[in-house]
C-alpha cells in the first residue's frame, strides 16, 4: 500500500508540474457607439474550438472555455460557429504559447464583417476628402493673402495631389484594421485614440497621445533601459518585467502616432513612427514587416523595405523555422519588393516559397493559399507563361469561391485578374466575359461609384477595343474617366491610364487628332505627378509617336519614340519586353524613310528580346520576325 501511495503522489505531482489550464473566449467584437462609448461584444455559446485533435465545446453564455496544456506551446486548429467566421483569418490554424492571459477568438457573420469594413471605408473616405478640402481651402486663403507665391501654391497643391495617390491602399488598410478591431480588448485611453482617428478627429488623437509624454524621448529611454538590463544581470527579472510592459505601451503609442500621420498623408512622419516602433524590439517580426510594407508601398524605398523584411525573416527562422506562417509572410513581403521592381523571376521564387509553406501549414482550402496562387498567376502572366498563369489564377478563384462565397469582393478581384490575362493572350471574348463578371461583383459589393467599379469599366473597355467594338469601348472608357474624376479629381494617375487607353480606341477609328488630344492630357498629369521618367509617360510618348508617324511627320514621330525608349531603358533596362516596343517602333520610322539597315538593326533588337522573354510563338515575336523578312525582301528588289 505504501508503494502505491507514493507512486500516486509522484504522478499527481508530475501532472501539476507540467499541465496548466489555458483560458479563452469566443465572442463578437466590442464596438463604440456614436458617442465613443463601449458596446461590449457578446459571448458565442455553442462555438467549437479544436486544439491539437481535442474538441472543446464553448457551453457558457459569456463564451468562455478552457483546456489543459502540457508544455509551453499548443496549436489551435480551428474555431467554428455556424453562421460566423473568424474576424482575424490568421488566428488559426496557428501555434500559441501558454499564457495566464486568456485567448480571444473574435467572430462575426460574413455579412456583418463586410458591412463593418464597408462602413469603416466610407467613414475614412469621407474624412480624407474633408481633410483634402480643408488643405485646399487653407492654400487658397494663403495665396489670397499673398502669404505664399503662386509658384509655392502650385508646388504645394501638386504635392497634396501626389499624396492622394496612396489613398486607396491607405483606405483599404485602415478600413480592414477598424473592421477587425475588438474594442473590448483596448483600455479606455486607446479606445478614445482609435475613436478619434476613425472619426477624423486627428488633432484630438494627437493631443491625447501626447498626454503620455514625448514618445521619441521615452523610446530612447526604453532602449537605454534595455541596455542596462543586459549589463546588470542581477536585476534582470525585475527590469525585464518593466521593460516589456513599457515596450507594449510605447509600441501602442508609436502605432497611434503612425495612424494619425498616415491619415493626413504625412507618409515620411508616419513611416518614422513605424520605424521607431520596430527599433524597440528587432526580434518582433510583425513590427519589422509593418515598417517594411509601409515604406515599400508609400515611400517606395525598396532597399530600406527589403532591409526590414530580411531582418524579419532572420528572426522568424530563428524563432520558428522554415515552415511557419511568419516566415511565409516574410517571403511574400520580399516577393512584393521584387514584383515592384519588375524582377519577375525573383518575385516568383519568393511567392512560390510562400505558397509551399502555406500549403504545408493549412492544406489547399485557406485564404492565404488562394492569395499565393493569385500572386504566382499574375507573375507567370507578366513573364508570358499564360497557361501557367491561368492554371494558378483559376485555382485562386476556385478557392476564394469555396472559402468566401461567390459574391465576395476578393472573387471580383480574381475575375478582374483573369480578364487581364485573357487580354494578354489575345482571347478578347473571354477577357470581356471576366471583366464583366468583375464589374457585376464590385457593383454588388460597392455600389456604382466606387473606384474598383472604374477598374472594371476600364477592363471591359479594353476588351471591346481589342474586339474592334470601338464605340462601346469609348463609352466604357468615358464611364471610367467620369467615375475617377468624381472620386479623385482631375490629376490622378488612373485618369492618365484611361486617357492613354481611350486614345488607342481612337487610333483604331483613324481619328489621329484624338490620339494627340488624349495623350497630351496624360502627359500633363504624369509630368506633374512623376516628373520626366515614368512608364505611363513612355506609353503616352509612344502613342504620340504613332499619331505623328501616321500623319507623315517622321521627325516628330522619331522624337516621341526616342523619348519613350529612353524612359524604358532607364526604368526597365535594355532587355525588357517593353523596351523592345521602343526599338520596334523606331524601326517603323526607319522603314517609312526606307532606311532598311536601321530598320533591321532596331527590329532585330526587339526580336531578340521578345524571343528570349516571351518565346518564339508570342504575337510580338511573330510580328517582328515578319517585319525583318519583309524588309529583307524589299532590300533585294
Amino acid at each position: 500500500m505504501k508503494r502505491v501511495f507514493l507512486l500516486t503522489v509522484m504522478l499527481l505531482t508530475g501532472f501539476f508540474a507540467f499541465a496548466q489550464v489555458q483560458q479563452g473566449f469566443v465572442k463578437t467584437k466590442g464596438r463604440l457607439d456614436a458617442q465613443g462609448r463601449l458596446v461590449p461584444g457578446q459571448g458565442l455559446k455553442g462555438a467549437i474550438v479544436n486544439v491539437q485533435g481535442r474538441t472543446v465545446l464553448v457551453n457558457k453564455e459569456d463564451g468562455s472555455f478552457s483546456f489543459p496544456v502540457t508544455g509551453s506551446q499548443f496549436r489551435v486548429d480551428s474555431v467554428q460557429k455556424k453562421g460566423f467566421q473568424l474576424v482575424d483569418l490568421d488566428a488559426c490554424p496557428r501555434a500559441y504559447r501558454y499564457s495566464a492571459n486568456p485567448l480571444y477568438f473574435v467572430m462575426e457573420s460574413p455579412d456583418q464583417q463586410l458591412q463593418d469594413q464597408l462602413s469603416a471605408e466610407r467613414k475614412i473616405r469621407r474624412n480624407l476628402q474633408r481633410l483634402l478640402q480643408d488643405r485646399e481651402d487653407e492654400l487658397e486663403e494663403l495665396r489670397a493673402q499673398q502669404m505664399i507665391t503662386d509658384e509655392e501654391y502650385r508646388e504645394t497643391l501638386q504635392k497634396i495631389y501626389q499624396d492622394q495617390e496612396s489613398n486607396e491602399q491607405l483606405i483599404k488598410v485602415m478600413a480592414k484594421r477598424y473592421s477587425e478591431l475588438d474594442y473590448d480588448q483596448l483600455d479606455e485611453f486607446y479606445r478614445q485614440v482609435s475613436y478619434y482617428i476613425e472619426n477624423g478627429e486627428l488633432v484630438r488623437a494627437d493631443s491625447l497621445l501626447k498626454t503620455k509624454g514625448d514618445v521619441t524621448q521615452q523610446v530612447d529611454d526604453q532602449l537605454r533601459r534595455g541596455q542596462a538590463i543586459r549589463e546588470q544581470e542581477e536585476l534582470l527579472n525585475q527590469a525585464r518585467t518593466v521593460y516589456v510592459d513599457d515596450m507594449v505601451e510605447l509600441a501602442k503609442r508609436c502605432y497611434g502616432f503612425y495612424e494619425t500621420f498616415a491619415a493626413q498623408h504625412l507618409n515620411d512622419t508616419a513611416a518614422y513612427y513605424l520605424e521607431l516602433r520596430a527599433s524597440l524590439d528587432t526580434t518582433n517580426v510583425e513590427w519589422q514587416l509593418d515598417a517594411g510594407h509601409f515604406i515599400r508601398e508609400f515611400i517606395a524605398d525598396f532597399d530600406k523595405a527589403m532591409d526590414y523584411f530580411h531582418l524579419g525573416l532572420r528572426q522568424s527562422l530563428l524563432q520558428h523555422g522554415e515552415e511557419h506562417d511568419e516566415t511565409a509572410k516574410c517571403y511574400n513581403a520580399m516577393g512584393l519588393v521584387y514584383d515592384s521592381q519588375v524582377d519577375y523571376h525573383k518575385a516568383l521564387e519568393y511567392y512560390e516559397r510562400t505558397l509551399s509553406i502555406h500549403q504545408k501549414l493549412y492544406g489547399e482550402l485557406h485564404p492565404d493559399v488562394a492569395t499565393d496562387y493569385n500572386n504566382c498567376g499574375m507573375i507567370y502572366g507578366f513573364m508570358g507563361d499564360f497557361d501557367k498563369s491561368m492554371e494558378y489564377l483559376f485555382k485562386a478563384l476556385e478557392l476564394r469561391i469555396a472559402i468566401l462565397g461567390e459574391n465576395h469582393p476578393e472573387v471580383g478581384n480574381c475575375y478582374n485578374n483573369i480578364g487581364t490575362m485573357y487580354q494578354e493572350r489575345a482571347d478578347f471574348e473571354k477577357a470581356l466575359e471576366y471583366h464583366s463578371k468583375a464589374l457585376a461583383n464590385w457593383r454588388l459589393n460597392y455600389g456604382d461609384n466606387h473606384p474598383y467599379v472604374g477598374v472594371s469599366y476600364f477592363g471591359v473597355a479594353s476588351a471591346y477595343v481589342n474586339q474592334g467594338n470601338l464605340e462601346e469601348a469609348i463609352t466604357y472608357f468615358e464611364k471610367a474617366i467620369a467615375l475617377w474624376k468624381s472620386t479623385y479629381g482631375e490629376s490622378h494617375p488612373f485618369l492618365a491610364k484611361a486617357y492613354i487607353s481611350i486614345s488607342v480606341a481612337y487610333f483604331r477609328k483613324g481619328e489621329y487628332d484624338m490620339i494627340e488630344t488624349y495623350n497630351l492630357k496624360a502627359v500633363s498629369i504624369l509630368k506633374n505627378l512623376y516628373g520626366e521618367v515614368h512608364d505611363d509617360l513612355a506609353k503616352s510618348y509612344n502613342n504620340l509617336g504613332k499619331a505623328c508617324l501616321l500623319k507623315g511627320d517622321y521627325d516628330k514621330a522619331m522624337g516621341y519614340y526616342e523619348q519613350a525608349l529612353a524612359i524604358w531603358e532607364a526604368t526597365l533596362g535594355e532587355d525588357h519586353p517593353s523596351t523592345a516596343i521602343g526599338y520596334y517602333n523606331i524601326s517603323e520610322v526607319f522603314l517609312a524613310l526606307k532606311d532598311y539597315e536601321k530598320t533591321l538593326e532596331f527590329c532585330g533588337k526587339a526580336l531578340k528580346i521578345w524571343e528570349e522573354a516571351l518565346g518564339p510563338d508570342h504575337p510580338y515575336t511573330k510580328v517582328a520576325r515578319e517585319r525583318i523578312s519583309k524588309t529583307q525582301a524589299e532590300m533585294e528588289q
